[in-house]
């Protein structure tokens, strides 16, 4: 099974900070047409089933939103001021291009920053807060400026996707854009392929802000086991150490299984077992405490174990993160052959310590 190159763009490039998913759906809604029914909820959560209804129910889940920002007030002089949306670091930020997405579309800016030479000397190399940073769309004043975008509006990074290297990819959103595309892609494995498992596949919303669309999925399908997909810290470049990190991790490595409080031991176990078993590469990482991702949400609800599933990533919540082809299929393949196992396996209270 090769990268769907196309698929994995067109997700990656679809603007959609926590509260504006509708994009990223839109695009899965198209995918998924002829091969599942999808659902949707108001929050922004999508979600496709395949497998008999009578097996047990396995949730792949991955976010569609990234991280962003949100126009909150425009000023006389047609400066745009900004908040984040999600943990965005403010030393990105100036000197940038970013897309401010309007209503009419998309319209490009610059943060504005001082050049240096006139920045005095104990200020150089620092960032202001975002609230204090600013948005110059080239408007003369708020009036021009409020004629092309409006108070509430998202905005992204401006910022393309590119191929690197072979089958290694930089791009904004693949946090967690190649988690999406896994979890779409294990699905239609899945439904080629046949299994007892009842699988859904779902595209949740608001992780990087509230963990809104991981809380409303679990009280609505009641799953079985969940898998929890989404990127996670490499260690293979210069200035991160792994041992801080908890764990080596490597780009081409293959997708990294999480042991930590909020993940169950016994899936995790048997995820390792069908991964030799298939022949597929996985990487290990601990967790001493939260994971950051849907996962806890997902777990606290107390009806399903869970299973951290990640894709290795550099640069992550930067504007172009980097990732490698081999981790996404492999992710993909994975989720496929552990639904099809626990299709023959399962037994309720099989997972409980």
């Amino acid at each position: 099974m090769c990268l769907d190159l196309e698929f994995l763009r067109e997700l990656c490039l679809c603007p959609a900070p926590s509260g504006f998913e509708g994009r990223v759906q839109a695009v899965l809604r198209r995918r998924l047409a002829g091969v599942a029914e999808t659902h949707a909820d108001p929050l922004g959560n999508l979600w496709a089933e395949t497998g008999p209804e009578a097996g047990p129910r396995v949730l792949a889940v991955a976010h569609a939103d990234q991280i962003g920002m949100i126009v909150t007030y425009v000023d006389e002089a047609g400066y745009l001021r900004v908040d984040a949306v999600g943990w965005l670091d403010q030393q990105l930020l100036p000197g940038h291009t970013v897309l401010v997405h309007a209503a009419s579309g998309p319209v490009r800016g610059v943060v504005g920053r001082p050049p240096t030479h006139i920045v005095p000397e104990a200020e150089r190399g620092k960032a202001a807060p975002i609230k204090e940073q600013f948005v110059d769309i080239g408007a003369h004043d708020r009036a021009e400026a409020l004629a092309r975008v409006a108070v509430g509006d998202s905005v992204t990074f401006d910022q393309g996707f590119s191929e690197i290297a072979p089958g290694r990819f930089a791009s904004l959103a693949l946090d967690d854009r190649a988690g999406v595309y896994s979890v779409v892609r294990g699905l239609e494995l899945y439904t080629k392929t046949g299994g007892k498992a009842r699988l859904t596949t779902a595209s949740s919303a608001h992780e990087e802000t509230t963990y809104m669309g991981a809380k409303a999925l679990a009280r609505r399908l009641r799953p079985d086991c969940v898998l929890i997909v989404d990127g996670t810290f490499s260690s293979d470049y210069p200035g991160v150490d792994a041992v801080r990190l908890s764990g080596d991790v490597k780009l081409g490595g293959g997708p990294v299984l999480g042991l930590g409080t909020t993940t169950n031991r016994k899936l995790t176990s048997l995820a390792l077992a069908v991964a030799a078993d298939q022949g597929i590469a996985v990487q290990t990482k601990a967790y001493a405490g939260l994971l950051l991702t849907d996962a806890e949400e997902l777990a606290a609800a107390g009806e399903a174990a869970s299973l951290a599933l990640s894709i290795p990533m550099r640069y992550v919540h930067s504007a172009a993160e980097v990732a490698d082809a081999t981790d996404i299929e492999a992710t993909a393949k994975l989720i496929a052959a552990l639904a099809h196992r626990l299709g023959e396996v399962f037994e309720p209270g099989m997972f409980t310590p």
